[in-house]
C-alpha cells in the first residue's frame, strides 16, 4: 500500500505564488491520474476561491471545523461535508474562522503534530497531499510543515522575499530537528 507525499506550500512572503503554485500543481499531478488532496491553510480562503467555493467564510464545515473537531477529540465531519470533489482532486476549504484555529493551537498538547495526526489516515487514499498556507510563520506553518515530506518556496526575485526566505529555511530545519 501506497502513502501519499505531503508536500507544503510556504513563503511568510504574501503575494509570492503559494496559492497559485498549489491551485497549479494539484491540477497537473491530477492529469497524470494522481489522486489529490488539497489542504486550503490559508485563512484568506483564496484556494477555495480558486475552486469555485464562493463565500468560503459562510461555509458550514471548513478546515476550521475539522481542527476544532479534532482538537475537542469530537467526532469528525463527515468527508461529504467538506471534501469538494472534483475529479481527482479533493480540496478542503479554509475560511476566516481558522484563525480562532491557530489561537486555540496554543493551548493543545504537541499542538505542532495536529495537522500531521489529522491527515495521517487520509494517506493511503491519496497520491499526493498539498498544503496551501498563510503567510505567516505561525502555527499554522508550523503544522503544516510537521506534516510534510517536502517544501515547495515560491519567491519572487526580490529582497524582501528573499529576506523572509533565510527565516523560513531556519523554521523549517528546526522543525525538521524535533
Amino acid at each position: 500500500m501506497t502513502y501519499a507525499r505531503t508536500i507544503t506550500i510556504a513563503n511568510q512572503k504574501g503575494g509570492t505564488g503559494k496559492t497559485t503554485s498549489a491551485y497549479n500543481l494539484a491540477h497537473a499531478l491530477s492529469h497524470e491520474n494522481k489522486k489529490v488532496l488539497l489542504v486550503d491553510f490559508d485563512l484568506q480562503g483564496n484556494l477555495s476561491l480558486c475552486f469555485g467555493i464562493e463565500q468560503p467564510d459562510q461555509l458550514s464545515v471548513s478546515m476550521c471545523n475539522i481542527l476544532d473537531a479534532f482538537m475537542s477529540d469530537h467526532l469528525l465531519p463527515a468527508e461529504e461535508e467538506y471534501l469538494y470533489h472534483q475529479g481527482n482532486i479533493d480540496p478542503i476549504p479554509s475560511n476566516i474562522e481558522l484563525s480562532v484555529t491557530e489561537i486555540n493551537l496554543r493551548d493543545e498538547m504537541g499542538s505542532e503534530k495536529t495537522l500531521a495526526t489529522l491527515l495521517e489516515p487520509m494517506k493511503s487514499h491519496y497520491d499526493y497531499i498539498l498544503i496551501d498556507t498563510n503567510p505567516s510563520l505561525g502555527l499554522l506553518t508550523i503544522n503544516a510543515l510537521a506534516a510534510s515530506d517536502s517544501v515547495l518556496i515560491p519567491v519572487n526575485p526580490q529582497l524582501w522575499s528573499a529576506t523572509g526566505l533565510t527565516q523560513l529555511l531556519n523554521i523549517i530545519v528546526k522543525v525538521k530537528k524535533r
